[in-house]
């Protein structure tokens, strides 16, 4: 997926650093994906239409409301946020069945206890996740404008 395009909606007053709200369309740009033959993602983020979100807005650009902007996620921050959204869970499911098979449990409790640690280990992710100084460290940012090319 390439880098989204977005509208800037407001310039949020009195936050540092600067903040602005854009509008960014959340359509499904992948060819596979359209084709229905992609990994699943669409499903879960939806079909289309459009999302608010705060992004962080560099002040040397000069933006103001109604621009077209380009946004972007720090590479490792995307991998990192992958790491806690699919590690957290995968290792609560390893644990819980590793331990069920440790202890000489039965099928069906090792099937409960793996279900379980894979849920405990989706809670623990997201309430990672929704700290509000790990949401500031994800936020996506304005990188340039749209009318002067891609950045």
């Amino acid at each position: 997926m390439d880098r989204p395009q977005g509208r800037i909606i407001a310039l949020l007053p009195d936050t540092n650093p600067p903040r602005a709200l854009v509008e960014v369309v959340t359509a499904m740009r992948c060819a596979r994906c359209a084709a229905g033959k992609g990994c699943g993602a669409g499903l879960i983020g939806g079909d289309g239409g459009s999302r608010h979100v705060e992004a962080l807005l560099p002040g040397h650009l000069g933006l103001d409301s109604g621009d077209t902007v380009w946004l972007e996620l720090d590479s490792q921050d995307l991998l990192r946020v992958a790491v806690v959204a699919y590690g957290a869970p995968l290792a609560g499911i390893l644990v819980a069945a590793s331990g069920a098979w440790a202890g000489g449990l039965g099928e069906w409790y090792a099937v409960v206890a793996t279900v379980l640690g894979g849920l405990t280990g989706a809670a623990s992710a997201r309430l990672y996740l929704r700290r509000r100084g790990c949401m500031q460290r994800f936020t996506p940012r304005v990188s340039g404008s749209c009318a002067a090319g891609p950045p």
